[in-house]
């Protein structure tokens, strides 16, 4: 009984929203959403942990001045879902300074590995037989100053990932059997936003992300310094609709 409970709650956790049916609900009505997140997840997870790589993605332009950025997703990422990870920016070229007008270019990428799941095949052999959620991204940002605080950002971004989970056996989450699952998910965004500058490294910014392939739609409202982003992303067709995030980064 142990060992079962163990099993659903290793899984419970790679699914990161539910509880090990075992345990009883915090309240009323709790089962009954879970079972129907667990089975959203179920249907297509490549969707469900897409958005959660949006959240440590660096899409915003790097601040004026600086040349080269680094960037990694704190929560919900790295806590409590386990997706370490790692981004960079590199500015090409500043703004104006090849002609008046010219925007600033940007290149950005990163990738993310989920140690949990490794964790889970390498401890939990009896009853893993594979578990790997890893993805990557890459793109290229534009920004345009309307004044000497605010800046339009647009650019293209390249998402992809694979979510694969193989158990032995089956084991019953909030009344959904979960066995294993094979997914993937590649998508290119187009990237719009604007900029605020609110005093010496301090921005805030809000951005649309629009996945061509899957005319899907993604939100990100950022408060950032020089250190730290605080945010909101809002996913209106994902599994957990809004995600707060905090993400660390230093800038040169």
């Amino acid at each position: 009984m142990k060992k079962a409970t163990g099993v659903k709650a290793a899984v419970a956790a790679v699914l990161f929203c539910v509880l090990p049916a075992a345990c009883p609900p915090a309240h009323a009505g709790w089962e009954g959403k879970g079972a129907q997140m667990v089975g959203e997840i179920i249907t297509n997870p490549g969707a469900f942990f897409n958005d959660f790589q949006q959240d440590l993605e660096a899409t915003q332009p790097l601040p004026p001045g600086d040349w080269l950025g680094f960037q990694t997703g704190v929560f919900p990422t790295t806590l409590p879902m386990t997706m370490l990870n790692a981004s960079a920016k590199i500015r090409l070229h500043e703004e104006g300074r090849l002609a008046s007008g010219l925007p600033q270019l940007d290149l950005f990428g990163g990738c993310w590995d989920m140690v949990g799941a490794k964790l889970a095949e390498k401890h939990m052999s009896d009853d893993v037989n594979s578990a790997s959620f890893r993805g990557n991204y890459f793109g290229a940002m534009l920004a345009s100053s309307l004044s000497p605080r605010v800046r339009l950002f647009w650019g293209y971004k390249h998402s992809k990932l694979r979510a694969d989970l193989n158990l032995k056996k089956s084991v019953d989450i909030l009344g959904t059997q979960v066995s294993s699952f094979q997914s993937g998910f590649e998508d290119n965004f187009f990237i719009a936003g604007i900029e605020h500058a609110t005093g010496l490294d301090k921005f805030w910014s809000i951005q649309l992300n629009y996945g061509l392939s899957t005319k899907s739609v993604a939100s990100k409202i950022s408060w950032y310094g020089r250190h730290f982003e605080w945010g909101i992303n809002i996913y209106p067709e994902g599994v957990l609709v809004l995600h707060p995030v905090l993400n660390y980064h230093l800038n040169f």
